[in-house]
């Protein structure tokens, strides 16, 4: 069954905006057993709506849309919908009544602007949506089965679970496909795939997809058999040779984060952990509490940019910052020691950087970051240069920060002190 994705706003345009839906539904329909063949994004604009809604009919056995469905003017793919299928837009009372509820529930009038969301095609079956005001829609327009739903991607998500999969698995679309996910982190996209490029490809039944992001670098693994059972049997021994291939750089064998690693490390060792840090500002404090229960091994942090600070509060000493510079592995290894002292943590980290733009020298350039861990061994460093802009050179510090310390507490390789 092929499959087409369609995703309305000009926001979707615009810089600094990501099309998240597709992603979801194109993983959702592949996991279903559909073949996506296309994705295409258009603004709100009634005649790019229509051509790309009547190529998706043309040549895909399910169209997915979202997005166009709100109250306001902007929002016309109702309008689209029904004059690419030659159909009326006609007022549902359930749908109306179900939307003035939403408000009623509020305390709240129901706007005039609202009343557009219960015209609905002639034939279309309307899709509750338990999350917003908006309904989902499902036509059939000769062989091509086409869901409008929401653009919000909460009331999307839900819908596509509610309506979309139950009703394609009652057409005969089966779950054919099992996905596992590898994540790593500190080794680039291309040496990943040299150094296990040569095994996928002798994986039957196995197609993998690398997913790069500024932190690390996912591994998307996809089985596909006869039947669920053979594809989850191949995805997970693919999931597992490729694992052990990779070795200490992979982190997580599913959706866990670094920070809820190192938190469950933290938490089977009985042990605790403080932070001290320049060039981060306290986002290496902030990622560690992301996860819930931190307070079990999180004591706390202190954000020292100032030298007079590191010096009162972290206890560096004015011989190791005149001599070595306050971006040094000498000063990020005091940090981690003072931060440990101070907290009567079990373990500290030190970082101290340059996140740039400026500030940087021939000798210590932009990027160049030393971290530090302080434990019951003491004290191990690392250097790294990050590429990017000050957002993501502090990204990935903090990344690199949670990964020495993971490597401290399993006794792996790759956290050597600096000279």
């Amino acid at each position: 069954m092929k499959a087409e994705i369609i995703t309305i706003g000009n926001e979707l345009l615009e810089t600094g905006h990501v099309d998240s839906n597709s992603a979801f539904i194109g993983e959702r329909l592949t996991l279903l057993g559909a073949s996506v063949t296309r994705a295409t994004t258009v603004p709100d604009d009634p005649e790019l709506i229509r051509k790309a809604i009547e190529n998706g009919i043309a040549e895909a056995d399910v169209v997915v849309v979202t997005g166009g469905l709100g109250p306001t003017a902007d929002d016309r793919t109702r309008q689209a919908i029904a004059r690419v299928l030659g159909k009326k837009l006609v007022l549902d009372e359930a749908v109306l009544a179900t939307v003035r509820a939403h408000f009623e529930r509020r305390g709240l009038p129901m706007p005039e602007s609202n009343l557009s969301q219960a015209m609905v095609p002639e034939g279309a079956r309307a899709l509750e949506n338990r999350a917003g005001t908006a309904p989902g829609l499902l036509l059939e327009h000769e062989k091509t089965l086409v869901f409008v739903l929401p653009g919000v991607p909460v009331e999307m998500k839900a819908m596509l679970e509610n309506y979309v999969g139950p009703y394609l698995e009652g057409r005969g679309l089966k779950r054919l496909t099992a996905e596992r996910l590898l994540r790593t982190t500190g080794v680039p996209e291309s040496v990943l795939s040299q150094r296990i490029g040569g095994i996928a490809k002798r994986l039957a039944r196995i197609d993998l997809a690398y997913l790069p992001r500024v932190t690390g670098v996912d591994i998307r693994i996809t089985g596909r058999g006869d039947t669920l059972k053979k594809a989850n049997v191949a995805a997970e021994s693919a999931q597992e040779r490729l694992a052990n291939e990779l070795g200490d750089c992979v982190y997580a064998r599913g959706e866990e984060s670094l920070e809820q690693v190192v938190g469950y490390l933290l938490v089977m060792k009985d042990k605790t952990v403080s932070v001290a840090e320049s060039c981060t500002a306290g986002r290496l404090g902030w990622t560690l509490t992301k996860t819930p229960g931190s307070s079990d091994y999180f004591v706390g942090g202190m954000i020292a940019y100032s030298n007079e600070l590191k010096k009162r509060l972290l206890g560096v000493k004015a011989g190791i910052l005149k001599e070595h510079g306050a971006v040094s592995a000498e000063t990020a290894r005091a940090m981690a020691l003072g931060v440990k002292t101070k907290t009567r943590s079990g373990y500290g980290i030190g970082v101290t950087g340059i996140a740039g733009p400026g500030g940087g020298s021939d000798e210590r350039p932009v990027g160049l970051v030393y971290i530090a861990v302080s434990g019951i061994r003491g004290e191990k460093v690392r250097e790294f240069r990050f590429a990017g802009g000050r957002d993501s050179v502090r990204e990935q510090a903090c990344q690199a920060a949670l990964d020495v310390l993971r490597r401290v507490l399993l006794n792996l390789p790759g956290a050597p002190d600096v000279p």
